[in-house]
């Protein structure tokens, strides 16, 4: 090639010669910014990645503010209402009018969508997004002034989220390590950091005084805090082997200093945002027996709720270490599941479906039928529900779900698809939202 020829031949960064490192990536990330992130002051959230969450923006959209237009290809919002209610509110942009969201806050110092706060206090199984919980409690106005059940709270993700918000809650659940869980995430949020103050040594002598089973703390959020990093610590240990060079004394202390760290970026953003936390009422009770708390009838402005999968998730088997150790009996603890307490023959006839799905049905429906009693006139009610298979057969749960909610009286609303990104249960690759009201 001759002289000429390769003058002629300029790359696209203008010289003769390759481009280095440095240059491509500039290049790239140049190229990046005018292509792909959203151009506005209102913008949506990297964490928008489905369908169903561009219906979850505009649920939102239609709780908090006047009136909107959700442009979807360039990623932005145009809206009118109070931008920094809405600022602190809204669970699916980035920013309002320049200025990020209260959520992209927790989103950043946490670095997670959903393990923020306490959500992440302690891995427990069938647990639900606090996103979607944020973003129906937008979506039913709801404020300081109202009341939000879930009777099933399992570990408080619907309470937690709710006392974030600054949202009343009552949690119900029939499973001691729930009803403990549910309860811690609500105390921590209140708690004096100077009681959560314990140097290694003290914290190697209390995870020794638990292992003898000797542990004893006059402060019970602090007995039950230490408890839970230990049973963590210990179910870490059975799951794999990685951990074995810091010790279970080392995992332990390292456990309880990622607690601290939540705290005090919670903390931090409490008061950054000027916010105000709600205390959650936590109750060890049975949704099927809920009529029986004669207090409760029409109390409730809306109810967000998960029932549980007991036919494809085995909840108590996940909190085996703490039973054992507490003393618990957990054939008693699965007699209170749904589906579980009633022996016999269901009331209704499920065609084909397994005797245990057929009787988890027969309790599902009384359940939504408590939940309809609870509610006050013009309640709303979302169930968040997946389908199963069971045995090699889909379990139409969803369907199932929408026709007790109509069969008791709600109207229904809307239904949303929300598919599990990346989740590893194989039995369940989805969930939908059923949305309904008890009419006036």
């Amino acid at each position: 090639m001759d002289k000429d020829t390769h003058s002629q031949q300029m790359s696209i960064f203008e010289k003769y010669d390759y481009p280095s490192y440095e240059e491509i990536i500039d290049a790239y990330s140049k190229e990046f910014e005018t292509y792909v992130l959203p151009k506005g002051n209102t913008v949506f959230g990297f964490w928008m990645q489905t369908l169903a969450d561009l219906e979850f923006l505009d649920l939102e959209l239609q709780g908090l503010t006047e009136e909107y237009t959700i442009n979807p290809v360039d990623r932005v919002v145009n809206l009118k209402g109070d931008d920094d209610f809405i600022r602190l509110r809204i669970a699916h942009l980035e920013k309002v009018n320049g200025e990020k969201t209260l959520y992209t806050d927790f989103v950043d110092k946490f670095g997670d969508t959903n393990a923020y706060a306490f959500h992440n206090l302690y891995p427990y199984k069938g647990k639900f997004y606090p996103r979607v919980v944020r973003t129906l409690i937008n979506a039913f106005k709801l404020n300081s002034q109202s009341l939000l059940l879930d009777p099933f709270n399992g570990s408080g993700t619907t309470t937690h989220e709710a006392s974030l918000m600054g949202i009343k809650s009552v949690g119900i659940d029939v499973t001691p390590m729930g009803i403990v869980l549910s309860s811690l995430k609500n105390d921590l949020l209140f708690i004096d950091e100077q009681k959560l103050n314990f140097s290694i040594k003290e914290l190697y002598d209390i995870a020794v005084a638990i292992e003898n089973k000797k542990w004893q703390y006059e402060d019970p959020v602090i007995y039950k805090l230490m408890l839970i990093v230990y049973f963590d610590t210990i179910d870490a240990f059975e799951r794999t082997s990685r951990y074995n060079r810091k010790g279970k004394t080392g995992l332990f202390i390292e456990k309880y200093n990622y607690i601290i760290n939540c705290y005090k970026k919670t903390i931090e953003i409490k008061n950054n945002n000027a916010l105000n936390f709600e205390s959650s009422q936590i109750i060890e009770s049975d949704v099927l027996e809920l009529k029986n708390i004669r207090e409760m009838e029409g109390k409730f402005d809306a109810c967000i709720t998960s029932p549980p999968y007991y036919f494809s998730i085995d909840y108590v088997g996940k909190d085996k270490i703490a039973y054992d150790y507490l003393g618990a009996d957990m054939k008693k603890i699965e007699s209170r599941y749904l589906g579980m307490k009633n022996k016999g023959n269901p009331k209704e006839n499920y065609s084909g479906l397994p005797l245990r799905v057929a009787m988890y049905y027969d309790d599902l429906k009384v359940s939504i039928e408590n939940i309809f009693w609870a509610l006050k006139p013009g309640g709303k009610l979302a169930i968040i529900i997946g389908d199963s298979t069971v045995n090699g057969k889909k379990i139409p749960t969803t369907m199932v779900t929408k026709k007790f909610c109509e069969e008791v009286g709600f109207k229904f609303n809307k239904l949303i698809f929300n598919p599990l990104l990346g989740v590893r249960n194989r039995a369940i690759r989805g969930e939908s939202i059923i949305i309904c009201e008890k009419e006036n």
